[in-house]
């Protein structure tokens, strides 16, 4: 091996060895003095008097103290204003400032690790307005919001209304919020998810969480979401003395409620039907013959093929249906149908679990 082969290997080890200690003193510095933990909450801003802001978070016992930024339009960047060390501390007042105008903020908490500050994530903006008594242009209250509960199936979505109304404080009788802007959010979004137009879209698993809908000053209402699997209903009643339909919501239970499951799940498209049934000779067609039948194959052929009556099964984008007749009543067709997202207060078949119908049709 010559002397210029040799130099180039140890030239490539050098750099490699820097590269690795400049990429590790890279991480001990970012581990010391990066972002390791969560933003305050609950951040409001709120008008003190016509030249000052209140600002307040909710404390936090493991921090030592909080850092304020406040939005400066000619770098176009939040600049630090404040630092407030002492951890129980709840609030600042932002003092002389311009009246009638609106400031924006992001608090920050920060801890002390071996004598380094390492600070938190930022909050969510907040913005409120200077103004005085009798200002027409004033701060908001919590948004108004349509329901303060919602219950929804697997992955069933629904629109929440919201309006934003002006502060209490103010004379003014005509006076209005200077910003309608709502912003939503999910306190855990693998339960439920919500957009920007209210829509809170469910997960596919059961469980709760909250929706916030939250003014410009951080002022925010809450709506409690439950996520149901509406197609596991434990008791089914009513359903009189029909030996199909009882033996069809007793035997074959486990069947029908996998098959809901699934497809409030996996929704098709509001226009596509899959229709499932045995042919004459005994076989099972599935119409389209594409058609999405995921986990549940085996329980749609067994149901097909078990089920001591003749029946079929019809899914579309808000329902299973179950379809039942029997060759000794022609004419006389039984019902079973599951709906994914029927609010179920109204029901013109008989109810027999929340989301669950049936009923029997006889032709005069």
């Amino acid at each position: 091996m010559d002397r210029r082969m040799i130099k180039g290997i140890i030239c490539i080890l050098i750099t490699a060895l820097l590269s690795v200690l400049f990429l590790s003193g890279q991480l001990a510095y970012a581990s010391g003095t990066g972002v390791t933990y969560d933003a305050p909450e609950n951040v409001r801003a709120v008008r003190n008097s016509n030249t000052s802001i209140r600002i307040r978070w909710k404390p936090d016992a493991d921090s030592d103290g909080y850092i304020i930024y406040r939005y400066d339009r000619a770098p176009k960047k939040y600049v630090k204003v404040k630092v407030v060390r002492d951890s129980s501390a709840d609030r600042w007042i932002d003092r002389k400032l311009k009246s009638n105008k609106v400031y924006r903020y992001k608090v920050a908490s920060y801890r002390m690790v071996d004598g380094k500050k390492q600070v938190s994530a930022l909050s969510d903006w907040v913005s409120a307005r200077t103004y005085k008594r009798y200002s027409k242009s004033v701060n908001a209250q919590a948004p108004k919001v349509d329901k303060k509960k919602v219950n929804l199936g697997l992955c069933s979505s629904q629109k929440l209304k919201s309006r934003v109304v002006a502060t209490r404080y103010g004379k003014n009788k005509k006076k209005k919020p200077f910003s309608d802007k709502v912003r939503w959010y999910s306190s855990d979004t693998s339960i439920a998810t919500v957009d920007q137009n209210g829509v809170v879209k469910a997960g596919a698993a059961p469980g709760s969480c909250s929706i916030y809908a939250k003014a410009h000053n951080g002022a925010k209402t809450e709506v409690k979401v439950n996520v149901k699997n509406y197609a596991r209903e434990e008791d089914f009643y009513n359903y009189g003395t029909w030996d199909d339909i009882y033996t069809l919501i007793t035997d074959f239970r486990p069947q029908i409620q996998n098959i809901g499951e699934y497809y409030s799940i996996h929704r098709i498209g509001e226009d596509d039907v899959i229709y499932m049934e045995l042919d004459d000779h005994a076989n099972v067609v599935i119409t389209p013959s594409d058609a999405d039948l995921g986990t549940v194959k085996e329980d749609i052929e067994k149901l097909l093929v078990d089920f001591p009556y003749d029946i079929y099964i019809e899914v579309t984008a808000g329902i299973v249906e179950y379809v039942m007749w029997s060759e000794n009543s022609p004419g006389v067709v039984s019902y079973v149908t599951f709906f994914f997202d029927n609010n179920c207060n109204e029901w013109t078949e008989i109810q027999i679990a929340s989301h669950w119908t049936a009923y029997k049709f006889r032709p005069h």
